[in-house]
């Protein structure tokens, strides 16, 4: 029998029941379709025994072992067990896969699998014997099947094939063939839906890419077609997308796919190489798989049934319009991915959205080195995501505003009426503290709703999580009804953006109302805390392992139902069944007792279910006075089932009989409360899009208010942004510095203004330790944060759209590509100067400064000259050549050069004590000296070092 997920704490007492009663499992048939052919394999009960641990053995060599495995595999057939031979099957048909296969409550490898996986898996590698040889084989049991994919999928970047086992339909408990197994999933990190119903702070991104057609035997042409689509199976959300080659790298960055696929066919190419195109280095950075397409096409309309539209007249005419409005790039994307998720995850039943089209001018793009030098999302130093600006700002408190958050930190929006729209949301936020706080207080009460909702559609999910789905709608629609409340003293424009999101609020009350009232919620949420403290679980594994359950003594084991008794008629007619069942069983164990302790002097008699399934009667009294109980027990119809010195166990047929009657009514009530369960969860399923479009308001929401708060703590201001070509700061500051200084000290961060209009850039000198590279940096994160919507960290700005951030902001070799200091840092400046617009925003620091101090100035030279004449961009220029570059520009007399070009720098400042400090304010000039020997002294340079440094100098 498969569960759909644990029900409560008291869910192993009808266990016994289900092995017992039950002989015909409802399990959907599904069979696995690769290269157009069924899977039709042998099956047997499996022919090893699992019931006890692996014999542990000396490990014999790899290579003897693999050489064993080859020589089974060109055995006949008819030499291995049925089972055997199905795992063989499955390792020759996944060559590349690890392949795992349940045999009884194992999971196992078998042959050279056992060997090469059984190490990385810290798990006992053995053999068994047949007529034929040993098989090497390794195993370990069915719970810890999570953790273990954990370790295949993400340390080892596997695949990993799964063949589960089900029981047929036989009357025969002892049938040899009672038992068949097949392909239920492959693992992927695209498709690991465990891990992502675990990760809820970010999604769990597949991206399938679609080339041209022959594209790679000629030259790369940037502005070539490319189809891209993405989904996440943990949530239901999948787009597409088409663009240009050139934009390929940062739509990457944007989406941040834990697998990409691409056609088998491209293989050969070996397109992370970059030879073919050299942006296309970014792919090493990402898991890759290679997909064989099934030569048959199939028709679109084959694969609505993945959809939640794809199950009314009404939604399968939106799908039909909606892909027609899809380019073939974009078709074929969407087609590859829905064939490579419905073959990977052939027993789930799939639940996605209409698929969303994305269009690249409506965001901003910000490739992988830009994320990376402005700290985005991981830090340079170490990786980690604190001292990160999503760690810096997020407030959010909800997890699917958590993920949003990090889809808007990717990709900044380039629309000006959405911008201007939550601009005026946070503005309402802010404002209003008493609304906020009283939002914030009720969305920390929400669940994620939307891979709640993915659960249900996998078969998955708890009785708590229909509850929890349930009461979060519940708090929505309170939310909309809050929010129009508080929106009625708001300006026109932020009355009628709210009003337009609380009109998505809605729901059908009537189904909450039936989960509410029809759920035992105070039951489950009990028995979900006992779970979380771990008592629960202790309990559980105590009575199983004693074989105990609620057919104990009376009063020691308390019903836990889920469904409410009179939820409905046939729920109470069970329970009026079990009553009565239960009452006879106190008038039963009245009579042992009289029979035992009042009549024969006994100490105690309980009523028992033993481990193996018996019925029984535990009596204990003195070693003497057993005896004698044991021959009048006897005479009196009662079966001595084993003793001791002071217990004795009987079978008695008024216990059996009655016994076997309460497990079945328990298992009965049990069966009716899943049938309801099941029941709540079709009913949310069918209402899919309301469920999402309520969790992605809630979303939105979450994020908008945590700007306002992130605006009230942190002095945050509303930009003006508008289809201009300026950038105009006044005051601005850099939001993770400012945070780590205040962490540190009572420092105050140095404000700095920047202003530039299209075609010109700032030539930004300094010593070291200076402030250059934060005055970079600052100026990039608060056009990246205007865009999102966010207030901005500075006095007052204005910034004009912005479609690309480039970013040249330190270096380091890059060994993995073969590549020194100075390849890495002209590869990333050539970049900016091919792909920079007349609205991009680039800062590059240092550049030519991993080379000869003359061939760097001509490099540094050349770079500023290109961003302005050719990119016409607003550039920010970070350098220690600053003079020399004034030198240049006066010799080469380019005056409408000279005019887009300003020079500002820092300095330092010598205190009367003898003591200095950086001066981190910008003003007009150019810094002729960097300082270098006194951050050397400050960073503990040898003394005697430091003063033949110093002569040198001078």
């Amino acid at each position: 029998m498969l569960w759909s997920g644990r029900i409560n704490p008291l869910c192993f007492q009808v266990r016994y029941t289900l092995r017992t009663y039950i002989s015909k499992p409802k399990v959907t048939k599904l069979s696995l379709t690769l290269d157009n052919k069924e899977s039709n394999y042998p099956t047997e009960e499996n022919a090893i025994d699992t019931s006890s641990p692996p014999i542990a053995f000396k490990r014999s060599k790899s290579s003897n072992l693999s050489e064993q495995s080859t020589d089974l595999r060109k055995k006949s057939q008819t030499q291995l067990p049925p089972s055997l031979q199905y795992a063989r099957d499955l390792m020759d048909r996944y060559k590349s896969h690890v392949v795992l296969t349940q045999m009884g409550s194992f999971y196992e490898l078998y042959f050279e699998h056992a060997t090469m996986y059984a190490p990385q898996l810290n798990i006992s590698l053995t053999s068994k014997n047949y007529t034929f040889g040993k098989v090497p084989f390794a195993g370990f049991p069915v719970p810890q099947l999570n953790r273990h994919l954990k370790v295949l999928v993400n340390n080892y970047g596997y695949s990993v094939t799964i063949a589960d086992q089900f029981k047929r339909d036989t009357p025969a408990d002892n049938d040899v063939n009672k038992f068949y197994r097949r392909v239920t999933r492959i693992v992927t990190p695209g498709t690991f839906i465990d891990e992502a119903f675990e990760n809820l702070q970010e999604n769990t991104h597949l991206l399938n890419i679609e080339f041209p057609e022959n594209c790679m035997k000629n030259l790369a042409d940037p502005d070539m077609k490319i189809g891209l689509c993405w989904c996440d199976v943990s949530t239901g959300e999948i787009s597409v997308q088409q663009i240009l080659l050139k934009d390929l790298a940062s739509a990457i960055t944007r989406i941040q796919p834990r697998e990409i696929l691409l056609d088998e066919e491209l293989a050969q190419f070996n397109l992370e190489s970059g030879y073919w195109y050299s942006e296309l280095v970014e792919l090493k950075k990402y898991f890759m798989k290679y997909q064989k397409l099934p030569q048959r096409h199939r028709t679109m309309d084959t694969f609505y049934g993945l959809f939640t539209a794809g199950n009314s007249k009404e939604g399968i005419n939106q799908l039909k319009i909606t892909f027609q409005q899809f380019t073939q790039k974009e078709i074929a994307a969407l087609r590859n991915i829905l064939i490579y998720v419905s073959e990977h995850l052939p027993d789930f039943h799939m639940n996605f959205q209409v698929p969303q089209r994305k269009i690249t001018a409506s965001i901003m793009q910000i490739d992988s080195r830009t994320s990376a030098a402005l700290e985005l999302h991981t830090s340079v130093r170490d990786n980690r995501k604190r001292g990160t600006l999503l760690s810096t700002v997020r407030r959010t408190v909800t997890p699917v505003g958590a993920r949003l958050l990090v889809q808007w930190l990717s990709g900044p929006s380039m629309d000006l009426k959405e911008i201007k729209n939550r601009q005026r949301i946070v503005k309402f936020f802010k404002a209003s503290n008493d609304c906020t706080d009283t939002l914030i207080f009720l969305l920390k009460k929400t669940h994620d709703l939307a891979r709640i909702l993915q659960k249900f559609s996998f078969g998955r999910g708890e009785a708590l999580e229909i509850i929890q789905l349930a009461r979060s709608i519940q708090v929505a629609l309170d939310i909309g009804y809050h929010l129009q409340k508080e929106s009625q003293n708001s300006d026109s424009s932020s009355k009628r953006i709210i009003e337009t999101l609380v009109l998505q609020l809605k729901f059908d009350r009537q189904i909450i109302s039936d989960v509410l009232t029809g759920l035992n919620e105070e039951e489950l949420v009990k028995s979900e805390n006992l779970t979380q403290d771990g008592e629960a679980a202790e309990e559980s594994a105590e009575l199983e392992e004693t074989g105990a359950t609620e057919l104990q003594q009376e009063g020691n084991l308390k019903e836990s139902w889920v469904v409410n008794v009179d939820y409905s008629q046939r729920l109470k007619d069970l329970h009026k069944r079990y009553a009565e069942l239960r009452d006879q069983k106190c008038s039963l164990q009245r009579t042992y007792q009289s029979y035992f302790i009042d009549e024969w002097g006994c100490k105690s008699v309980l009523l028992r279910r033993k481990q193996n399934g018996d019925y029984a009667l535990r009596v204990t009294g003195g070693i003497n006075h057993l005896k004698r109980v044991v021959e009048l027990a006897k005479q009196n119809s009662f079966h001595v089932l084993q003793k001791s010195s002071q217990t004795v166990w009987f079978t008695h047929e008024s216990w059996t009989k009655l016994g076997t009657e309460l497990e079945m009514a328990v298992f009965k009530i049990r069966k009716e409360e899943i049938n309801i369960m099941n029941e709540f969860k079709k009913r949310f399923i069918e209402k899919s899009n309301e469920v999402r479009a309520i969790s992605d308001i809630l979303g939105y929401l979450d994020i908008l208010s945590s700007f306002a708060v992130l605006a009230r703590e942190r002095n945050l201001v509303c930009p003006i942004v508008d289809q201009s070509d300026r950038l105009e700061i006044v005051g601005g500051r850099h939001l993770v510095v400012e945070d780590a200084i205040s962490n540190r000290s009572l420092e105050k961060f140095t404000e700095n203004d920047c202003q530039l209009n299209a075609g010109e850039l700032w030539v930004v000198s300094g010593p070291n330790m200076g402030g250059k590279s934060t005055f970079l940096r600052q100026n990039a994160v608060i056009v990246l944060l205007a865009q999102m919507g966010c207030f901005v960290p500075c006095k007052s700005a204005r910034i004009g759209l912005v479609d690309k951030i480039f970013s040249r902001v330190g270096s380091a070799d890059d060994l993995y590509n073969e590549m020194s200091t100075f390849m890495v840092e002209m590869v990333e400046t050539s970049f900016i100067l091919k792909g920079a617009t007349n609205r991009s925003l680039a800062i590059l620091d240092e550049i030519g400064r991993g080379t000869s101090g003359k061939e760097g100035i001509s490099i540094a030279y050349a770079t500023l000259r290109h961003l302005i004449k050719n990119n016409v961009c607003r550039s920010l220029f970070a350098t220690h050549f600053g003079q020399e570059l004034n030198d240049i520009l006066q010799r080469r007399s380019e005056g409408d050069l000279t005019e887009k070009i300003q020079f500002y720098k820092s300095g330092v400042v010598e205190t009367l004590e003898g003591d200095f400090y950086y001066d981190h304010k910008l003003k007009p000039g150019i810094c002729e000296t960097s300082d270098a020997l006194r951050v050397a002294e400050t960073a503990g340079f040898p003394g005697d070092a430091l003063e033949i440094a110093k002569e040198v100098l001078s």
